[in-house]
C-alpha cells in the first residue's frame, strides 16, 4: 500500500494536519495556510565546488598573494556555474505539475467528503449508515469522523484495503495521547491560529503510516 497523505480537519472544516511520507513532491503553501500544518521543509544541501573548481582556484595565480604561493578562497567565477545558482531555488516551494496549491488542495479534498456524506445519508435506508471509502483508478480515499467532530482522511494507492482501522488507531493513538491529553495543544485552529503543532505526534503518525 502507497500512502499518499493523510489530513485532519477539524470541527471548522480547516486542515490542521497533513503529512505524505515525501512520496509526493511537497505542496505549495497557499497565502491563508495555517502554520505548522505542513510537514518542516528539509534544509536544502549545501552547494559543494567540484574538484576540478578547487584546483582551478589553487592553481589560478590571482588567488596567490605577491607571488608567495598563498592559497586563498577561489573566486565565484572560477566556480562551475551551478554551484552559484543552486541556493537561489528551493525545491521545497515548487509545485509538481497538476499539483494545486496546498490551501485548494485540501479544500477540495473536504468538499468530496462532504458531498460524499450528504449522498450517503440521504439515499441510505439505515440511519447507522454512513460514508467509509472512495475508491477511483487513480487513488483510493478512506474516511473517519470522529465523536470530537474531527475528521481524519487518508489516500492511498486504490489496491488497498480498507483503512478505518489505521484511522481509528491513529486517532484513539497518538491523536488522544499527544493532542487531547496535552494542556498545551490547542484543539481550535480558530482560536491558536495555527495547526496541530506537536512533532512526537508527526512522527508517530509517520511511524504508524509507514508499518502500514
Amino acid at each position: 500500500m502507497t500512502v499518499y497523505g493523510l489530513y485532519i480537519y477539524d470541527r471548522h472544516c480547516t486542515c490542521c494536519f497533513y503529512t505524505d511520507l515525501d512520496q509526493r513532491p511537497p505542496p505549495v503553501a497557499g497565502p491563508s495556510t495555517l502554520p505548522k500544518v505542513l510537514p518542516p521543509a528539509p534544509r536544502a544541501p549545501q552547494p559543494q565546488p567540484s574538484p576540478q573548481s578547487r584546483d582551478m582556484a589553487i592553481q589560478d595565480p590571482r588567488n596567490s598573494s605577491g607571488g608567495g604561493g598563498g592559497y586563498n578562497v577561489p573566486d565565484t567565477a572560477t566556480l562551475a556555474p551551478s554551484t552559484t545558482t543552486a541556493t537561489a531555488a528551493d525545491p521545497t516551494r515548487r509545485a509538481s505539475p497538476g499539483r494545486l496549491a496546498f490551501d485548494e488542495e485540501a479544500k477540495l479534498v473536504y468538499g468530496v467528503v462532504f458531498s460524499l456524506r450528504n449522498m450517503v445519508s440521504k439515499l441510505s435506508t439505515r440511519p447507522d449508515e454512513s460514508f467509509q471509502a472512495l475508491t477511483t483508478s487513480a487513488y483510493k480515499l478512506h474516511y473517519l469522523a470522529t465523536p470530537s467532530s474531527y475528521h481524519f482522511v487518508l489516500l492511498t494507492s486504490p489496491q488497498a484495503g480498507s483503512c478505518r482501522p489505521l484511522l481509528r488507531q491513529i486517532y484513539t493513538g497518538p491523536f488522544n495521547e499527544y493532542i487531547v491529553r496535552n494542556p498545551l495543544a490547542s484543539l481550535d485552529s480558530q482560536k491558536s491560529g495555527k495547526g496541530i503543532d506537536n512533532p512526537s505526534f508527526r512522527r508517530a503518525v509517520e511511524k504508524l503510516l509507514a508499518a502500514a
